[in-house]
């Protein structure tokens, strides 16, 4: 059994109108949208930081993690809270990229790592633990698929670089991966489903949620409200109770 420390690498964007979010361009407007994900890499970055430090009680991800934040720019101050490590994305696109990461937390000793990205900010954060509990396994690949086909996050124990050397941003992309992890001779493991918010129709499905109940970061639920109030007669928008 593989036991020992374990790695979350969280990519994302620096939050910047035009430059984050544009299939929520329309409906939103682009500083709107980066509004929007700003608060959504927010909340994400502070309970992640939350299971690294120990800070939050229980931990829900059932061990502490290092969290390591791979942006695509230098972050304004405060963006990433402590207890988080920042670096720069490496390569020239997503799979580069990813790879690279991991390479770099299994050259620095971590024995598990999972890469997740920002925006889904309903992701229940248990499903993480049950990824890097599934990673105890030797030689496993751990996937949650996402509803536009690709995946909201990817767990390795060891490198695996055909898994990176593919096209992104397809219909496909979970599905060549798993066909992938099965070549490389890696055990897949196929948690539950969830999605990202990418257009308009995943937006109207999240503020759903919210109007039901469901639990978003406390950022993220103050833009949902700020945004009905602003555009209080978009269908797509309802004003919370």
């Amino acid at each position: 059994m593989i036991t020992g420390r374990a790695a979350l690498l969280v990519f994302a964007k620096v939050p910047r109108a035009g430059a984050v979010k544009t299939r929520l361009t329309p409906p939103l407007s682009p500083t709107w949208a980066a509004r929007l994900y700003g608060a959504f890499l927010r909340d994400a970055l502070d309970t992640f930081a939350s299971q690294a430090t120990g800070e939050a009680d229980p931990l829900r991800l059932g061990e502490r993690v290092a969290v390591r934040v791979y942006l695509d720019a230098p972050p304004p101050p405060s963006l990433v809270p402590a207890g988080a490590e920042v670096r720069q994305q490496q390569g020239t696109g997503l799979g580069e990229r990813m790879a690279r990461a991991f390479a770099g937390a299994f050259a620095d000793g971590y024995e598990r790592a999972v890469v997740v990205g920002t925006d889904h900010p309903t992701l229940p954060l248990e499903l993480l633990g049950e990824a890097f509990r599934q990673l105890r396994e030797p030689m496993t690949c751990v996937l949650a698929p996402s509803d536009d086909g690709g995946y909201v996050f990817l767990g390795l124990n060891d490198l695996a670089p055909g898994l990176f050397d593919m096209t992104y941003s397809h219909a496909h992309v979970f599905e060549d991966t798993l066909e992938e992890a099965q070549l490389a001779s890696l055990t897949p493991v196929v948690l539950p489903g969830h999605y990202d918010i990418d257009d308009g129709d995943d937006l109207r499905r999240l503020l759903a949620e919210w109007e039901a109940g469901v639990e978003v970061g406390a950022r993220t639920a103050e833009a949902l409200r700020q945004l009905a109030e602003a555009l209080p007669a978009a269908p797509y928008v309802r004003r919370h109770s």
